[in-house]
């Protein structure tokens, strides 16, 4: 009996968990998931650590060098005294050399570092653009219920003058075609819908077959903050012009190091003999390699090194001259987007709710045949769907132009 009532509690537990809201989506839960969850970005930060992990192996010295030897062994064939010698020997590079190696595994790590900002900035930016995506979905997909609504009424209506013989049939089949490509067009929306959650569940690393509810209405009421101002921030922490400055600090950390090996490395050592009818002995070594073709190795590498950071600036050079373009360009969709929301606002959509109103009003006596209806309709209705289209271009432009920053506008007001 105690099993059937647990059963039964389970079963309905399950029901009212099915039958339980999805929760509606929210913009900063995206982000904040996508952070936290999403692969790359926990790749990148392990490709951070690693590059860390670089930095004192690059400081590290050479591995020792250890030697065994056996000496007139058997005696019986050589007539000599046997002996065993143990050496060993270990690598000193010059003073500064390791200090330098170090400071290019340093730089290095830097713009490893700034390439998984870019990873993040880049799934993130992702993940606003799905959001905003679903909003504007879900807002075409409210449209076009209402829009089937008064359909199905003038269906009604237009049925209603058939029967009383002041009405005409073709009236009838055209409000029912509409109505059939509004389906359509739902049916597309809905398809779009899924795909869209499908790649949100993806970037936060969730099944993809798990329901995604109903973005918020999202949007950014604040000013921008001042191009200059802007421009500063982003020539500063955009992570694609750090990592390139990273990778030239690198090129010249390699040509200063290159420089370094102009220098001979000292090599230590000691031995102890083993003589099998003499005392023990032991010994010490002291040497040095040459760098004798300095011309033809260590300054060429220098040279080589210095050729690469140079290359590296003109492309930072260029990178902020695009940096610049994409602001530019974000500041432009902003602004257009705000002119073109306050025509729709002011004027575009009264205008065509003004128009549908009277034909509305004259169809049921014949003034206004079906044709001119569906047309009133289909612009009043284009143009409520436009105005949601332009608020979620704006919010999508902010977010190119933080994307283009490489920092949140917030955080620059």
């Amino acid at each position: 009996m105690k099993a059937v009532v647990l059963v039964g509690l389970a079963l309905l537990t399950s029901a009212a968990r099915a039958d339980a809201p999805t929760p509606p989506l929210q913009l900063d839960a995206v982000v904040s998931d996508i952070r936290q969850r999403n692969p790359s970005a926990a790749a990148a930060a392990r490709r951070i650590e690693a590059a860390r992990i670089a930095i004192p192996r690059a400081r590290a010295l050479p591995d020792p060098f250890l030697q065994g030897m056996l000496e007139d062994v058997p005696h019986r064939l050589t007539g000599g005294m046997p002996m065993v010698r143990l050496s060993g020997s270990q690598m000193l590079p010059w003073f500064g050399k390791r200090d330098r190696m170090a400071a290019v595994a340093e730089r290095e790590a830097d713009a490893v570092a700034a390439r998984a900002d870019t990873t993040v900035l880049d799934l993130v930016t992702a993940g606003k653009r799905t959001f905003y995506g679903l909003l504007l979905n879900r807002h075409a997909r409210v449209i076009n219920r209402e829009q089937r609504a008064i359909v199905d009424t003038v269906v009604e209506i237009a049925m209603g003058r058939l029967r009383s013989s002041g009405g005409m049939h073709h009236d009838v089949l055209k409000m029912q075609t509409e109505a059939t490509m509004l389906d359509d067009t739902l049916v597309m929306l809905d398809a779009d819908r899924r795909e869209m959650a499908a790649m949100l569940n993806a970037l936060v690393d969730r099944p993809i077959e798990t329901v995604v509810g109903e973005p918020n209405d999202t949007w950014t009421v604040a000013s921008l903050p001042d191009r200059k101002r802007l421009t500063d921030a982003a020539l500063a922490a955009r992570p694609e012009l750090r990592e390139m400055k990273a990778m030239e600090a690198a090129e010249e950390a390699m040509a200063a190091s290159a420089k370094r090996e102009y220098y001979p490395d000292l090599m230590v050592g000691a031995l102890y003999d083993f003589k099998a009818m003499q005392p023990n002995t032991m010994g010490a070594m002291l040497g040095l390699n040459i760098p004798l073709w300095i011309g033809s190795k260590q300054r060429l590498d220098a040279q080589a090194a210095e050729t690469r950071a140079r290359a590296v600036r003109g492309d930072r050079a260029a990178m902020a001259a695009m940096v610049r373009a994409e602001l530019e360009r974000s500041f432009a969709r902003i602004e257009a987007a705000e002119k073109r929301a306050g025509l729709l606002e002011t004027e575009f959509i009264p205008r065509a709710q003004q128009t549908f109103d009277s034909a509305l009003a004259a169809f049921p006596s014949g003034m206004v045949d079906a044709l001119s209806l569906l047309d009133s309709l289909r612009t009043l209705e284009t143009q409520k769907l436009a105005r949601i289209a332009v608020s979620v271009d704006r919010e999508l432009a902010l977010v190119d132009l933080e994307r283009a920053a490489g920092v949140a506008l917030k955080e620059i007001r």
